[in-house]
C-alpha cells in the first residue's frame, strides 16, 4: 500500500517503542505492507520538527540523521511534487498533501486527521497509525 505519513507519526513512533506509530515505522523499515512516498520538502520538515521535538531528550541528533538515512533508502522519492498550494489550514501540512496528491498515494497517515480533512475527496484516505494497522491486520 502507497502511502504518505505525517511528521507526528515520527515524532510519536521515535519517541516511545510502543504503540501503533513506531508499529508502522518497523513496518515501512522492513518493507512489510507499505511503500512510504517522500520528496525534500517531506524529508526536510522531518529533520526540522524531529530534531526540535527530540533532540537530546530522546535522542542525539545523528540518531536521527541515520534513521532519516533508513527511512529515505526505504521509501520511493519523488524530486518534482506538484504544487496546489494554499491547501490547508496549517501551511506545515501543505508539503504532506502536495506529496500525497503527486504520489497517488492510497492513504496519508497522521495523528492530526482534522488538518487533512479534504483528502478523501480526492480519493486519498486519512487514517491513524493504529486505524491503517488494523485495516491492514497487521
Amino acid at each position: 500500500m502507497d502511502i504518505v505519513v505525517d511528521t507526528n507519526v515520527l515524532v510519536a513512533g521515535l519517541r516511545s517503542r510502543n504503540g501503533a506509530s513506531n508499529a508502522l515505522l518497523h513496518k515501512i523499515h522492513d518493507g512489510k505492507g507499505f511503500v512510504l512516498h517522500l520528496s525534500t520538502a517531506a524529508v526536510l520538515e522531518y529533520e526540522e520538527v524531529l530534531v526540535r521535538e527530540l533532540v537530546p531528550a530522546y535522542l542525539p541528533s545523528r540518531d536521527i540523521h541515520w534513521f532519516l538515512d533508513d527511512l529515505i533508502a526505504a521509501s520511493v522519492c519523488h524530486a518534482s511534487i506538484r504544487r496546489f498550494r494554499p491547501i490547508s489550514n496549517d501551511p506545515d501540512d501543505d508539503c504532506m498533501i502536495e506529496l500525497a496528491l503527486t504520489a497517488d498515494v492510497q492513504v496519508l497517515v497522521t495523528h492530526n486527521k482534522a488538518h487533512f480533512r479534504d483528502l478523501p475527496a480526492r480519493g486519498i484516505e486519512v487514517l491513524t497509525p493504529a486505524e491503517i494497522l488494523r485495516f491492514l491486520n497487521l
